[in-house]
C-alpha cells in the first residue's frame, strides 16, 4: 500500500493532507464526501484499488490491483465556473510533466484528458467541479495512471498499455503529480500551457470520429483554442470548435 509518510518526504508543497487507503469506492467520491463534510484545505487521497472507479461521461474507470496509480486531487479555486472550463487542459499538462520527470517516458496527450505511450492509453484524468451560486470552491482532479508492466480483459488490450516501470516509484509519482496540480494558476490558460497542450498533443493534424447524442461524425483536428476546445475542420471546409463533455473521439482508422 502506498505510504503517506513517502508520499509527504516527496512533496514539495506545505500544509497537504495525505490520505491512503488500500481500497475504496472511488478516490474522487471519498474527495467529495470528505469536502462535504467540511474539508477545506489542499488534500490527497490515493487508493492501491478503486471498486467504482469512474471515467468521463459517467463510465466505469477500469482498475488494476498492482503497480498503478489512483489519485484525486483537492483544489481550492474559488472562480466563477465560467473560469474553470479550462482546468482539465492544465491539469492534463501538469500530469504528463510529472510522469515524464519521474519516469522518464514520454507521453502524449489525447484530447481532452487521456494520457498515451507508445499507442496506448496509460492514463485518465477527470475534473470534477464543486460548486455554489455559480462560484467553484473546489475542483477534484482524479488520475489514474498505469505505471508498472500489467494485464488487461480482452476487451482492454488492444487500447490501454503502462508506462512498464517499476512500482517503487509510486510514492514519487504522486508527489510530482500532486505538486503540479497545486502549482497551477486558473482562469485563463497561459500561453505556456497552451503551448505545451499543443505540441503534446496527438491527435492534431489527424483524422477523427466524434460522437455527438451517439450519432458519429468524421472531422481533421487542425488545432486547439485559446480555452482548451479542439478545432475541427469538416468535409466540407467548415470548421467547428469541439468542447470537452460534449463529444467522444477516437482516432479514425
Amino acid at each position: 500500500m502506498l505510504n503517506k509518510s513517502e508520499i509527504l518526504s516527496h512533496l514539495k508543497t506545505e500544509n497537504v493532507k495525505v490520505c491512503c487507503y488500500d481500497e475504496t469506492e472511488s478516490t474522487s467520491t471519498l474527495s467529495r464526501q470528505l469536502i462535504n463534510g467540511g474539508e477545506t484545505g489542499k488534500l490527497v487521497i490515493t487508493a492501491d484499488r478503486q471498486t467504482s472507479g469512474r471515467g468521463r461521461n459517467g463510465k466505469s474507470f477500469y482498475s488494476l490491483n498492482d503497480g498503478s496509480v489512483y489519485m484525486s486531487v483537492v483544489l481550492h479555486p474559488n472562480l466563477d465556473l465560467a473560469d474553470t472550463v479550462g482546468v482539465t487542459t492544465a491539469a492534463a499538462v501538469a500530469v504528463n510533466r510529472a510522469i515524464e520527470l519521474i519516469t522518464g517516458k514520454v507521453t502524449d496527450i489525447k484530447w481532452v484528458n487521456d494520457l498515451y505511450y507508445e499507442g496506448k492509453k496509460i492514463c485518465g484524468i477527470l475534473c470534477e467541479a464543486v460548486a455554489s451560486k455559480g462560484i467553484v470552491s473546489s475542483v477534484i482532479v482524479g488520475v489514474g495512471i498505469n505505471l508498472a508492466e500489467c494485464s488487461f480483459p480482452d476487451e482492454l488490450k488492444d487500447i490501454a498499455g503502462s508506462l512498464s516501470c517499476d512500482s517503487s516509484l509510486r510514492a514519487q509519482l504522486v508527489a510530482a503529480v500532486a505538486d503540479g496540480l497545486f502549482s497551477l494558476e486558473f482562469g485563463s490558460l497561459s500561453d505556456e500551457i497552451l503551448g505545451e497542450y499543443r505540441r503534446k498533443s496527438m491527435v492534431i493534424g489527424k483524422k477523427i470520429d466524434y460522437y455527438i447524442n451517439g450519432e458519429k461524425n468524421t472531422a481533421t483536428a487542425v488545432g486547439i483554442d485559446a480555452q482548451g476546445g479542439l478545432i475541427i475542420e469538416k468535409s466540407d471546409g467548415s470548421t467547428d470548435v469541439l468542447r470537452s463533455g460534449e463529444i467522444s473521439l477516437r482516432l479514425s482508422e
